[in-house]
């Protein structure tokens, strides 16, 4: 979990909790953003507890805007198996798409995590996401490969783009 909320210009990155369990299922259970999702989940109660068991392993995250409060996003991050590489994945409320918002995130994940010493970041998303691989560019980070996932619910496997970024 983080010690300290994550401030960027518009937004607070903090820890996700079980208050926020309406506002985080009411993003990930949005067909849109399912759709991508390798992780979908099945019911409102699933996001209580993944709020409530959330814990220093995991850095989920909501994003919420600096003057309302409003939750507009979720994102987790954290260590691979590699050593000083985090990877991450984000989720924006449909509404607030094409705003910027997901190239806030992304840039401040980056740039606490740099702070933490992390010098590799690392991130997929499907090749017909194009928006997303788009704010993944914007952030510095650059095609590396091409992977595979299943979204479960849906049943589909996604060829994905692998993107990657490095910071001396």
């Amino acid at each position: 979990m983080l010690s300290n909320n994550i401030i960027t210009e518009r937004l607070i990155l903090r820890n996700m909790v079980q208050d926020h369990a309406k506002d985080v299922w009411e993003i990930w259970s949005n067909s849109e953003n399912e759709k991508y999702m390798s992780d979908p989940v099945e019911s409102l109660e699933e996001v209580v507890s993944i709020c409530q068991n959330n814990n220093s392993n995991n850095n989920l995250t909501v994003a919420t805007l600096k003057d309302t409060g409003e939750v507009i996003g979720t994102c987790c991050f954290g260590s691979t198996n590699k050593t000083d590489e985090w990877g991450f994945g984000y989720s924006i409320k449909q509404e607030c798409w094409g705003k910027g918002y997901a190239t806030e995130i992304v840039k401040a994940v980056i740039k606490f995590g740099h702070s933490l010493g992390i010098t590799d970041f690392v991130a997929g998303c499907a090749i017909e996401n194009t928006a997303s691989g788009r704010v993944l560019e914007k952030c510095g980070m650059q095609l590396d490969g091409k992977g595979s996932f299943k979204q479960p619910k849906l049943n589909v496997v996604y060829e994905e783009h692998i993107y990657k970024l490095h910071i001396d």
